[in-house]
């Protein structure tokens, strides 16, 4: 589901600057294991000072993140989990990592995802501006933008209201928090690409079949919400797990 001024916006090259910036990102987990020490191997390449992550575990049942996690002994990390498992429940996992999240700048994007070192470094020196909300183009398709990575601050995230918990347990809800943000900022698609690593393994959720009979029922549940409602968000119960 696209939305005007979102997936069509313009293509921007962010300049860089001398000094740098923090950032979190903010990582939903679900039964992603092997694609999770991947990640973590290549986050040490960089050093804990470069960024924060925060990693939310959607209620894992069988592969839980914590072990692996504390495994890594890593000062960088936070990680948090819900403790229900809803299916695909991300939007809950990515509203309580910009909750919790310690910086001005936060970056939301998938568990099979990863950031390229010049895409890293355009986060830390690119001199963005607080009042735009910024997409990623992709590896090899640098026009398209992926439909759910987002760079932008903090306050910018509450602007939009977060994700719509009352969403939680469909596929497919990733197109009204886009319209959400059309309507809220000025979006542009950095030239910057991610590197998509969704057919890898468990890099992506497998537990879920997408696209199910049950998710049709998701369009009639909006349409049911009141009027210029506000979005459910926290609305699950969750705890930080201490490393």
């Amino acid at each position: 589901m696209g939305a005007p001024g979102c997936d069509d916006a313009p293509l921007i090259e962010v300049p860089l600057g001398n000094a740098p910036k923090a950032f979190t990102l903010i990582l939903p987990y679900y039964e992603n294991p092997a694609f999770l020490r991947q990640q973590l191997a290549y986050w040490n390449d960089f050093g804990p000072s470069m960024f924060e992550v925060i990693i939310v575990d959607d209620g894992s049942p069988e592969y839980p993140a914590e072990p692996i996690i504390r495994a890594s002994k890593q000062a960088y990390l936070r990680h948090f989990r819900i403790d229900v498992d809803v299916r695909w429940n991300w939007l809950a996992a990515r509203n309580i990592g910009a909750y919790h999240a310690r910086t001005q700048w936060i970056m939301l994007t998938d568990m099979d995802h990863v950031l390229p070192a010049t895409t890293l470094e355009t986060l830390i020196f690119g001199q963005h501006d607080p009042e735009i909300i910024y997409r990623f183009s992709r590896t090899g398709a640098k026009t398209h933008p992926h439909p759910n990575s987002w760079f932008m601050t903090k306050a910018m995230f509450w602007k939009i209201g977060g994700y719509d918990e009352r969403m939680s347990g469909y596929y497919g809800s990733d197109g009204y928090y886009r319209r959400r943000c059309a309507d809220t900022a000025p979006i542009r698609i950095m030239t910057v690409p991610l590197e998509l690593h969704e057919h890898e393994g468990d890099a992506s959720t497998t537990r879920y079949k997408r696209k199910q009979i049950e998710d049709a029922k998701l369009r009639p549940l909006v349409r049911k919400f009141p009027k210029n409602s506000k979005p459910k968000v926290l609305s699950f119960p969750y705890h930080e797990i201490h490393l």
